[in-house]
């Protein structure tokens, strides 16, 4: 462990009550979120149910402290020291009696609750051992608990800790593959903000700084899920930006307690919700419509955002000085550039789903070489993610998801290349194989993952290849698995054992020349002597009757563009 590190545990401990207690910070409110105003009175029948459901006091600090420390970071919903200084309160009010507040209690159990789904083997065999129950089943235990309690809160009531806590039910709903339960608890949580006066100027509100960055960093989270989610559900936004006046958090909350210029854990929140801003003002995109003819100006809006970058976060050449001790930084930064490649590529996905030769003046055409660089770099930006974040974050879907989604249009794009003329042919067959491998290692961890892993082999093996591309799809290496991830079985491969893929990043991708004859120029004229093979099977019966679970919320199979049986 790091100096850093050492330091930040002991004030960890401090907060939670097994050192001498420590002042609270001098930006934060003076009162309390979990201690109530009002007279000690009779709890109601939710909120006993929710103290009965708490674990001991010393359990709960597992739990919290680790969610503080592995989880919370993927989103900053909880400003750790308000946070610990209120878990506090909490504990000595209950201790000596005193009201304690619904909001802050639905909060904390919401924490223990997305805290059990990202558990490293040691914490979870310690408590499944002492508690005597799964961490799967304390988890959605205490998931049901909140919710009831939750239902208690009138409208405007909980203030920002009702918003936190709502949103971390959105958050769980989504670890747990419930996408369109998620999205519904988002709302609630958006709507809870605008009662609050989130989305309007907070200068003139007469709130102290630090309460309104905290509102100001809370609105930026639901803002950017909002976004991102309602454009991967096909769903409207649910923030009208025409009745919005948007400020952006400061960053400068963690001056007190981080070293001199290491990135605030709140920036990457603060760049996807201005690339949100950015693509809502491109005709089309707030409507969901994706079409070629936006393409370019959607590539030229996200080049401009990842040019804005902090260097820590750069696309290129990226600082990594701070990785190490303030891991954080490098996850955030492989998600942003993840979220980049994603959103470049989702007006481009007809360009792989259908047969673009067949017209040799269409758009599609013209804008295939640009969708499979692009879709290559989204593979590999996501696998490095992915990387990153496990064993911890199996469940954190985004970029798994990524993967598979981009290696299903691939397959169609193969699928439809009746002239073997795709660009990059043998590189894009090597990012299904990465994939299917990737997916194939999580597969005991997610339900949603295995399903993705289901649908993209039996994807695979409707593929016409040659013998040579047999080999890069088939391929194998080395079966070590990564550092802290248990060795799977014998049929199974970890992210070291995938072949690693050299596809380059180019952060100056130009708007295409629609007659540009390079374009259309094959990249397969090693194979130019090869007889035609038979056509990928057309029998997509077993693939069509599939039960896609929770990835049916989030994913069409019919978006493939490939010839179904009628149902």
């Amino acid at each position: 462990m790091t100096g850093t590190a050492v330091e930040d545990s002991k004030e960890d401990f401090k907060v939670l009550g097994y050192l001498p207690q420590v002042q609270s910070g001098e930006h934060m409110s003076g009162d309390s979120a979990a201690i109530s105003k009002k007279p000690r009175g009779t709890y109601s029948p939710e909120m006993e149910n929710a103290l009965r459901v708490i674990p001991p006091k010393p359990y709960t600090d597992i739990l919290v402290q680790h969610y503080i420390r592995e989880t919370n970071s993927q989103y900053y919903c909880l400003y750790p020291p308000m946070f610990l200084r209120d878990y506090s309160a909490w504990w000595s009010g209950k201790t000596s009696g005193q009201q304690l507040t619904a909001e802050f209690t639905c909060l904390l159990i919401r924490t223990c609750a997305c805290a059990a789904l990202f558990l490293d083997p040691g914490l979870k065999q310690k408590l499944e051992m002492e508690l005597g129950e799964s961490v799967e089943s304390l988890s959605e235990r205490y998931h049901h608990a909140a919710k009831q309690l939750s239902s208690t809160i009138p409208p405007g009531k909980g203030g920002l800790t009702q918003v936190q806590q709502l949103f971390l039910t959105a958050a769980w709903y989504k670890a747990e593959g419930m996408f369109v339960e998620s999205w519904h608890v988002l709302s609630s949580a958006i709507h809870e903000a605008q009662e609050l006066g989130m989305h309007k100027s907070l200068s003139k509100v007469g709130l102290p700084e630090f309460d309104m960055e905290m509102r100001r960093r809370l609105w930026c989270i639901l803002y950017s899920w909002d976004w991102q989610m309602s454009l991967m559900l096909s769903r409207p936004f649910i923030i009208n930006n025409n009745y919005c006046s948007f400020e952006m958090p400061n960053v400068r909350l963690e001056s007190d307690h981080i070293a001199a210029d290491v990135p605030s854990p709140i920036v990457h929140i603060a760049l996807q919700c201005q690339l949100g801003q950015a693509l809502s003002k491109i005709p089309g995109v707030m409507g969901g419509t994706m079409t070629p003819a936006i393409a370019i100006t959607v590539q030229q809006e996200t080049e401009k955002w990842l040019a804005s970058f902090p260097p820590a976060y750069r696309l290129v050449n990226p600082d990594i000085q701070w990785d190490h001790d303030y891991n954080y930084v490098e996850v955030q930064r492989k998600q942003l550039h993840t979220i980049a490649y994603l959103v470049m590529l989702m007006p481009l996905k007809q360009c792989l789903t259908r047969d673009v030769h067949q017209d040799s003046s269409s758009i599609e055409k013209s804008l295939q070489p640009t969708a499979i660089d692009i879709a290559l770099k989204l593979v590999k930006a996501a696998h490095q993610l992915l990387e990153c974040m496990l064993p911890l974050h199996a469940k954190f879907h985004f970029a798994p998801f990524a993967m598979f989604d981009t290696a299903a249009s691939l397959c169609s794009a193969i699928i439809h290349d009746h002239g073997r003329r795709l660009p990059q042919r043998d590189e894009v067959i090597e990012a299904i194989s990465v994939t299917l491998r990737t997916l194939e290692q999580i597969t005991h961890d997610t339900k949603t993952a295995a399903i993705c892993y289901s649908v993209l082999s039996k994807l695979v093996n409707r593929l016409s290849l040659t013998p040579e591309e047999e080999l890069i799809l088939r391929s194998k290496s080395s079966d070590n698995p990564p550092t802290g991830v248990k060795k799977p079985s014998d049929s199974q491969l970890t992210l070291d054992a995938v072949p690693s893929i050299d596809f380059g990043i180019n952060n100056n991708l130009q708007p295409l020349d629609a007659h540009s004859p390079e374009m259309y120029a094959s990249t397969m004229s090693g194979y130019s002597s090869l007889e035609p093979l038979a056509p990928p099977s057309s029998d997509l019966q077993e693939l069509f009757n599939m039960d896609l679970g929770e990835l049916g919320q989030i994913w069409d199979l019919e978006n493939l563009g490939l010839v179904f049986p009628q149902a």
